[in-house]
């Protein structure tokens, strides 16, 4: 409400039942402007006004009267919501036609420092990938210390939304790491939805390291601390298609040797 909405609503709840002359001498409220104040209080149903001459005001019951401006307020909200939605659409539909599917002779990356920034930008690459996202864990990800239940949840949890929008998902696991995974996933209820959704392979030898390959474009590598391995320094997202593919094609190899993933 504006100010002038809000003395004129007090008012008439102070008064009981009144009159715009009576309204506007006990407010600040200029005669000019007290109908139209009136009526936009009326019109968002916090009084009802009889219509006789002069027009009398009162208030509705409290309970019904905001229920009304609260509804009428998450309308407005859902409507401009909408209008917000349609027009990012259409800013987005733009600008998708100028940005590059690839940088041809260029390379990009960026670095996430830290657990949570690590987390954000592991969210990041499963909600970007449209096509497929070749990854390999190692033990817990990506720390003990710090938030490990969000971490160690994000993995799955994202899997999952991403193979709902259709990209293909294919996971390497070392046999170490794969039954307090599995048992994690099983503990969120997310082991039924994961064992159907994306295809798991483990592999009898260590894994390298944990990196990702998305839409064979991007990869993304992480860096453990030298001090504490378990503990991740830094991640990196490399956009370059040369190094992907590489890197996809040794992702072959492992996978080829691995064995599809069968649990009870």
């Amino acid at each position: 409400m504006s100010n002038y909405e809000a003395e004129a609503y007090l008012k008439v709840v102070e008064v009981g039942v009144a009159e715009a002359g009576e309204i506007c001498k006990k407010t600040k409220i200029p005669f000019g402007r007290v109908y139209q104040v009136l009526n936009s209080l009326a019109a968002k149903g916090l009084i009802e006004v009889q219509n006789t001459r002069p027009k009398r005001y009162t208030a509705r019951k409290t309970r019904l009267a905001f229920k009304t401006l609260l509804q009428q307020k998450r309308e407005n909200m859902e409507k401009q919501l909408q209008k917000t939605i349609e027009a990012a659409s259409q800013i987005e539909e733009i600008i998708s036609k100028k940005i590059p599917t690839a940088p041809k002779e260029r390379t990009f990356w960026t670095t996430a420092v830290g657990v949570e920034e690590a987390i954000e930008m592991l969210r990041s690459n499963f909600e970007e990938a449209e096509k497929e996202i070749c990854i390999i864990l190692q033990h817990a990800y990506p720390d003990e210390e710090c938030n490990y239940k969000d971490s160690e949840a994000t993995i799955p949890k994202e899997a999952i939304k991403a193979t709902e929008r259709g990209v293909k998902i294919k996971a390497l696991l070392n046999e170490e790491f794969i039954i307090p995974k599995i048992e994690y996933m099983k503990e969120c209820g997310m082991k039924e939805k994961i064992m159907d959704k994306v295809e798991i392979r483990a592999m009898k030898n260590a894994i390298p390291s944990y990196f990702e390959v998305i839409d064979g474009e991007k990869v993304v590598l992480k860096v453990n601390n030298p001090k504490n391995p378990a503990q991740i320094l830094a991640m990196t997202k490399i956009w370059d298609v040369k190094l992907a593919k590489e890197i996809r094609e040794k992702f072959e190899e492992m996978w080829s040797e691995a064995k599809p993933l069968k649990l009870s």
